[in-house]
């Protein structure tokens, strides 16, 4: 039996229309130190030149230290709203309205710190190692200004 062997060219030419952009955000699913057509989170967020480059670091460490003020914000509210409880001697039907109110704020706030926490573990999932540095001195300088009351945890939220 006669095989029979065809070719195919593979290089088809594109019409202008859909010719591929040399900009691409490029994904890396291994570490990188490469940040030029990096893509942060958001398609919108491309980073095309070294000036882009430098103002995303800064917006980076900004979030992440931003995100310890969170934290710290969080902690002390329920700190205070603890005291308040404890504190309050009101009747049990009043004191139990209190209760309701302020687990209900604190599950959204604490909701809040876990979108805020797995934004940055998205940021940190570029692969990027200049990202990944940016998030952690914004953490540390976060940590300096705002958590030395709060806390401490490693975990994504």
């Amino acid at each position: 039996m006669a095989h029979l062997q065809t070719t195919m060219d593979h290089d088809m030419p594109m019409p202008p229309s859909h010719s591929m952009p040399d900009d691409m955000c490029s994904m890396n699913m291994l570490f990188t130190w490469d940040w030029n057509n990096s893509c942060i989170v958001f398609k919108w967020w491309h980073v095309k030149t070294f000036y882009g480059f430098i103002i995303s670091m800064v917006a980076i460490t900004l979030l992440s230290s931003g995100y310890e003020l969170v934290k710290g914000m969080v902690t002390n509210w329920e700190r205070n709203s603890i005291a308040t409880l404890t504190a309050s001697t009101t009747t049990s039907n009043s004191n139990s309205t209190q209760q309701r109110k302020f687990r209900t704020q604190r599950g959204i706030l604490y909701g809040i710190q876990v979108f805020y926490s797995f934004f940055l573990m998205l940021v940190f999932m570029t692969y990027n190692g200049w990202y990944m540095i940016a998030v952690a001195v914004g953490a540390g300088l976060g940590n300096y200004f705002w958590g030395g009351s709060s806390e401490r945890s490693l975990s994504c939220h």
